[in-house]
């Protein structure tokens, strides 16, 4: 049809994205400059910004990444570092973000209510598309080198602690073998550290010309926004670009950044190659086997493929995970395919954890393997409809859950690859429809889809080693660098280049006109809208304050009040969805400490066991993991959820609503009736140890896993013990025991199993459009056998609970871990928080939390404005009644630790004050987070099951966010001196600094010297040694 137009306007025929039909999309173009919007109807009190720039990448010298950031310092009608992130919470948001792929730079914001929204992104597209682009920030930003003569910038502390990472060296020579050199996907985006020391501010201008262009802009939105005052923003943005000085042309579409898009040429031959990356256990790789696949726009094969990868490799019994990983010789522990969309979809199995000496072996194992199932003709065709029927369900499930994901990507990739008004653009956005094609696919059908993707097609595959001497090498050349550099430089160099950053930082910091906030109103809270959740309580515990409403009468009525002896939640969402979902809390703290560290290994098995029904049905484990999948969505064991007390074991499902009966079935199945057997406990043992030496290359994991044994008693934490870090030491003799005398073991895990499965240690969640169920309460009756009646509902047991010495009063403990594959610092500073939920302190801490972390908080304006880290947090987890400071990729983490430390004073002692607007920019931003917490349906419910049953919270969100206002700047002096200062004293608070061999001594002595005495580690030391658990 013929697309409408206005006088500046072309508004394109809108569409449904969804099955349901109930998310509208809607496309514009300016008829003057080019510039496209396109606004997808989602209900929630979130509206969310992807700014999109069709982008190249020609070498390494990192233009797209380092604009990308440069963008965010300041434009010409607002030319202030950070002015944009300033004015952001003022739009309820907590800041803007970005990212920079191959095709594409996307910047992002996401507000509470529509207005803020509409404020900003004038203000946005001004940055994107008239950036300063000053020297200065160039200076701090991108790359400098200090006083010391060493390397910084806050690019550069990002890249530093990527560029030698195992995935980013393996990702860069992929693309190098697959793409044709002028396609523009060989190159590393990013820029590498020698390029981005020679970069020039020039160079980056000279890209924005080429790329930031009005015509080239994208505008996603996502939320639900008034159309009116949409078109009204979009035209004030298109006026405020024809009114610059510089009259503007727009492109012809032979211009197109990726139109017509680059030829990806076939693959004429299989490459295997080997590359190494720095590690300190050589035991352990990983490998990747690309293919190239489908045009962007063929979204039926593509959709194929998706689901086709999914038979290959998601379950134990998948073909693939069945012959790689499901075994007591394991060639991987998990294996898992993705899909790069850019012109030419290309399709990637990685391999993680793969012994060394069957490195070289994968490749043709997993061709052979592939064209067995060819040859043979084996596609089980009763899994493979199951699965597509599942994917359509978890569409439904993901156009609630994460609509805004859903329809924002595949809207980037349609825009840049194709033209905003045609068919693939709507195709691209209705990828579920494809589904009902492929439930009527034959197994001819699915085998050449399968022989024409894998067999026919040539392969790229990229072996990944460790390799202790590269580690070793690395370090080496980095330190005859910087010595060769001060040397160079010299002693007057440095110090001019020391003058020079204090000269860049002084400009970069100059102060934003009060007119520029003063004209940048908050809009009222009434404008944030909210999803309604209805809660009821299974009558049979009497609780004083259970809900009454319409679902609550449903549970009571369906059958007696004695019935059920559970506590049982529902939360009633208002749903498409045809899905509920089912999640039971088991608190662990009872159990013995002997016991404990076996709860990875039961979270393991407890979906890929056999189940013993009685003493004549007997499932196999193969058939009870395809049973599993005909019935549930989707199934999962985790510690706590979502990030949160994670003291709890919590097995969740998700199923469809006339399956109700049979999930609550299966989970009385999975928690009383599987058996452990010799040869699972053997694979999930191998797992997890194959597991470790990847995860111990993460200089954040490891930080976080040391202040974690420093804080919590490991007698009474299933977190820690459940760490890769102590079931590094625990397993190994497990490991020997189920060889030599397994019974043992399953003996252990089976008491394991009868303590956390007591009907009276358990919490049940159940949330889904309740009044839709037959028998919401009722259907728990086959839980019955099990369970030992209890007057009382189970206590809740929190983060506190299980803290040691250290972690209930923090002091005169820091600790440096030597990390010999990370070239960056990762810190982590505790100190005692609010302990209680209703504390009414809280409020007021995190508006002063925001007020020092936000992208233009005290804190990161100060680290990032030097150059030090990437990035600096601060976090109150009042569960454990604790507070961190964290500061992640640092190139000085001394210089970081000591200036944030230094302005904490300096506030505290009133030598320095609070910018005039940040209290009202920190309450937006709170107001957000809150608004972000329940930002869909399945958050709401799941806010709701937090804040009344595990915070046990008695305050109402009206209140908490009356209190959220109130917040005066006394409060928040008062509570920096009470919360914050403490972080840097010596006496109350614990310090883990991870960083490269190379700086762990001079960091220790300079800790000691400020008085923090501190203790060099490896972080094998942690648990094999018990170095931190006192006596109690």
């Amino acid at each position: 049809m013929t697309p409408s137009i206005t006088e500046d306007f072309i508004s394109y025929n809108p569409f449904p994205a969804d099955p349901c039909e109930t998310i509208v999309v809607k496309r514009y173009r300016s008829s003057k400059t080019g510039l496209a919007a396109i606004h997808a109807d989602i209900d929630g009190p979130l509206v969310s910004g992807f700014l999109t720039l069709a982008t190249k990448v020609s070498n390494d010298d990192g233009c797209p990444h380092t604009l990308e950031h440069l963008v965010f310092l300041g434009s010409e009608k607002y030319p202030y570092k950070g002015a944009l992130d300033l004015l952001a919470p003022r739009a309820y948001a907590p800041g803007t973000n970005a990212w920079t792929d191959l095709d594409h730079t996307c910047y992002t914001i996401t507000t509470a209510g529509s207005d803020g929204f509409l404020q900003l992104l004038p203000v946005y597209v001004d940055h994107i598309l008239y950036p300063t682009l000053t020297s200065e920030g160039f200076y701090t930003e991108v790359h400098h080198i200090n006083q010391n003569g060493e390397d910084a910038g806050v690019v550069y502390c990002e890249m530093q602690a990527r560029e030698n990472t195992m995935n980013d060296m393996m990702q860069r020579r992929l693309q190098h073998l697959v793409y044709p050199k002028d396609s523009g996907y060989q190159n590393e985006a990013g820029g590498l550290m020698e390029c981005l020391r020679k970069l020039k501010i020039e160079s980056i201008r000279e890209y924005h010309s080429q790329y930031y262009r009005p015509d080239n802009l994208v505008i996603v939105i996502t939320g639900k926004l008034d159309q009116v005052h949409l078109m009204s923003t979009l035209e004030q943005i298109d006026k405020a670009i024809l009114d610059r000085s510089k009259p503007f042309t727009p492109a012809i579409p032979s211009e197109r950044t990726w139109i017509p898009s680059p030829v990806i040429p076939d693959l004429m031959n299989n490459t295997i190659e080997t590359i190494c990356f720095p590690g300190e256990a050589e035991s352990l790789g990983e490998i990747a086997v690309t293919w190239l696949g489908p045009q962007w726009n063929e979204f039926l094969d593509i959709q194929a493929l998706h689901i086709l990868n999914s038979y290959l490799t998601d379950t134990p019994i998948a073909p693939l995970r069945k012959m790689f990983a499901e075994r007591s010789d394991p060639f991987c522990t998990e294996l898992d395919f993705r899909m790069a969309e850019r012109s030419r979809v290309a399709m990637t199995v990685t391999f993680q954890n793969v012994p060394v000496h069957k490195a070289d072996d994968v490749p043709a194992l997993l061709i052979s393997t592939l064209q067995n199932i060819v040859n043979n003709e084996d596609i089980d065709m009763e899994r493979m409809k199951g699965l597509i029927q599942k994917e359509k369900l978890k569409y439904l499930d993901d156009y609630e859950t994460r609509a805004t994901y859903m329809l924002a990507l595949p809207a980037i990739t349609a825009s840049i690859y194709g033209d905003l008004g045609s068919k693939d653009f709507v195709n691209a956005l209705q990828q579920a429809k494809y589904l009902d094609i492929l439930v009527n696919y034959s197994k001819k059908d699915w085998i050449q889809t399968l022989k024409k993707a894998y067999i026919d097609t040539a392969y790229t595959a990229i072996v990944g080693k460790p390799s202790m001497n590269m580690t070793k090498d690395l370090l080496e050349d980095e330190r005859i660098r910087i010595e060769a550099q001060r040397s160079t430089l010299g002693e007057n160099g440095l110090k001019l280049l020391a003058e020079k950053l204090e000269h860049a930082t002084r400009i970069n910091e100059s102060q934003i006109p009060s007119r520029i906030m003063d004209g940048f109103p908050i809009p009222s809270v009434s404008s944030i809208s909210s999803i309604d959740v209805q809660t009821a309580i299974n009558p049979y515990h009497k609780i004083s304050g259970s809900p009454n409403n319409q679902v609550q009468t449903y549970i009571n009525n369906d059958g007696h009040s004695k019935d059920i002896p559970y506590f049982i939640q529902y939360n009633r969402k208002y749903s498409i969805s045809l899905c509920v979902h089912l999640s039971i809390f088991r608190y662990c703290i009872i159990i013995p400490p002997h016991l404990r560290p076996y709860g990875r290994m039961y979270m393991d098995t407890i979906f890929a066991s056999p189940i013993r029904i009685d003493a004549n049905n007997y499932i196999d484990h193969n058939e009870a993991i395809q049973k599993l999948d005909l019935d549930l969505i989707s199934y999962d064991a985790t510690l706590g959820y979502q990030g949160a007390f994670r003291e709890y074991i919590v097995i969740t499902i998700k199923v469809e609503a006339n399956k109700y009966e049979d999930g609550i079935k299966w989970l009385n199945l999975l928690m009383w009736n599987i058996e452990f057997t010799q040869d699972r406990l053997i694979i999930a043992v191998n797992k997890t140890l194959n597991d470790v030496p990847q995860a111990k290359r993460s200089g954040k994991l490891v930080t976080d896993w040391t202040i974690r044994a420093i804080h919590t008693d490991i007698t009474k934490s299933t977190e820690a013990t459940c760490s890769y870090l102590y079931q590094d030491t625990f397993l190994p003799p497990i490991l020997k025991k189920l060889t030599t005398s397994p019974n043992t073991v399953i003996q252990e895990m089976n008491e394991f199993r009868s303590i956390l499965c007591r009907g009276e240690n358990m919490r049940v969640q159940v949330m889904g459009n309740i009044l839709n169920l037959k028998h919401p309460k009722s259907a728990f009756k086959c839980w019955n056998e099990h369970h030992k009646i209890s007057k009382y509902p189970p206590p809740i047991i929190r983060s506190r609970d299980v803290l040691g010495l250290h972690g209930r009063t923090p002091g005169h403990c820091t600790t440096i871990v030597v990390l010999p594959s990370t070239e960056s610092s990762f810190s982590i500073h505790s100190a005692k928080g609010p302990s209680d939920f209703d504390s009414p302190e809280i409020p007021g801490l995190l508006v002063l939390m925001e007020m020092l972390h936000a992208m233009e908080g005290v804190y990161t304006r100060l680290i990032r404005g030097l150059g030090l880290a990437y990035k600096c947090w601060l976090t109150n987890i009042t569960e454990a009644g604790l507070i961190s400071l964290c500061i992640m990729r640092s190139s000085d983490i001394l210089s970081a630790f000591n200036h944030v430390k230094n302005v904490t004073h300096q506030l505290a002692n009133a030598e320095m004050a609070f910018d005039t607007y940040a209290l009202d920019g920190a309450k937006s931003s709170v107001i957000f987070d809150i608004a972000d917490c329940e930002g869909t349906r399945d958050g709401a419910a799941t806010q709701s099951f937090f804040n009344k049953i595990l915070r046990q919270s008695k305050r109402q969100k009206v209140d908490f966010l009356k209190a959220v206002q109130d917040v005066t700047m006394e409060d928040i002096s008062q509570l920096l001196n009470r919360y914050i200062v403490p972080l840097f004293d010596s006496k109350t608070s614990n310090h883990v600094i991870t960083s490269s061999c190379t700086k762990g001594q001079d960091i220790a002595q300079s800790f000691s010297e400020m008085g923090h005495p501190s203790q060099i580690i490896k972080m094998e030391d942690v648990y094999a040694k018990n170095i931190f658990q006192q006596v109690q």
